[in-house]
């Protein structure tokens, strides 16, 4: 029998070449059943927006106010104009070609068991509507419920405290949604994105002469007082150095050990002075 991890693999790679981000989150639908708690709500709208999905359909809410959502959850008015309420689960998972419970419980049916990773690096690759099912916060999803998914997600608790906050769940299987569905070009991207800078990065003569004013305004502190300077420069310049500080930075800081500088002299005038 073909491992997960394979096939997960595999699928992925077909996700990449034929499903384009954002359109995969935009795919799946997220499903609350019953859910009673209006907090609860607002913190799964919250979740969806912070990871992108915008799909969320309420199965008989025992509460539903669209202003209190998003006056808890800022700024998520076009996702909560876009909830669905029906009446019946049927109807929320009607358009789903695979859902997916989630839920702590165990069960011996032979249904399929996925991690969140496994089942989001898989069900995003599916070209067709994926439903994510959460049950009510009371009890879950029950039997009756757990027959209507083709698979099951656990996330992988404390065994001896299984059970967890709606919003708490919600957020670590959408964040595996959200990694899963970003292509390695967009991912790539925004590292990139995050290395770049306005400001070119120091030069060795950059630091070199920030680190002379360093020394001189640590000996002016009487940091080496007694000690021989160069172990402890050391450690300054390995800090300094592993922080790849740009030029403004290191002027910036340079600055500061020049008023370092002043300063301890002023002291030093007025002490002698007074």
């Amino acid at each position: 029998m073909e491992g997960l991890e394979a096939r997960g693999t595999r699928q992925r790679v077909r996700s990449e070449e034929s499903a384009s981000w954002p359109d995969a989150l935009d795919r799946t639908v997220v499903v609350l059943n019953e859910p009673q708690d209006l907090v609860n709500i607002a913190l799964v709208v919250r979740a969806m927006k912070n990871m992108g999905l915008s799909r969320l359909r309420l199965v008989r809410p025992d509460e539903f106010d669209a202003w209190r959502i998003t006056g808890i959850a800022h700024d998520t008015e076009d996702l909560v104009e876009r909830i669905e309420i029906v009446d019946s689960l049927a109807d929320a998972l009607a358009d789903a070609s695979y859902v997916v419970g989630a839920t702590a419980r165990r069960r011996t049916s032979k249904q399929e068991w996925w991690s969140p990773q496994e089942a989001a690096e898989t069900l995003t690759a599916r070209p067709d509507r994926v439903a994510i099912l959460f049950g009510r916060e009371d009890r879950g999803l029950a039997n009756e419920h757990l027959d209507l998914c083709h698979g099951l997600i656990s996330i992988p608790t404390n065994p001896n405290h299984s059970s967890m906050n709606l919003g708490h769940a919600a957020i670590v299987l959408f964040y595996e949604w959200r990694k899963a569905a970003l292509p390695t070009d967009v991912d790539a991207r925004d590292f990139i994105s995050r290395q770049q800078r306005d400001v070119p990065l120091a030069t060795h003569a950059d630091l070199e002469s920030f680190f002379h004013t360093w020394q001189q305004a640590m000996e002016e502190i009487g940091l080496f007082r007694a000690v021989d300077p160069i172990p402890k420069m050391r450690c300054f310049r390995a800090m300094f150095q592993r922080a790849e500080l740009d030029r403004r930075e290191v002027g910036l800081i340079q600055a500061a050990a020049y008023e370092i500088i002043n300063f301890a002299r002023h002291e030093k005038r007025r002490a002698r002075n007074s």
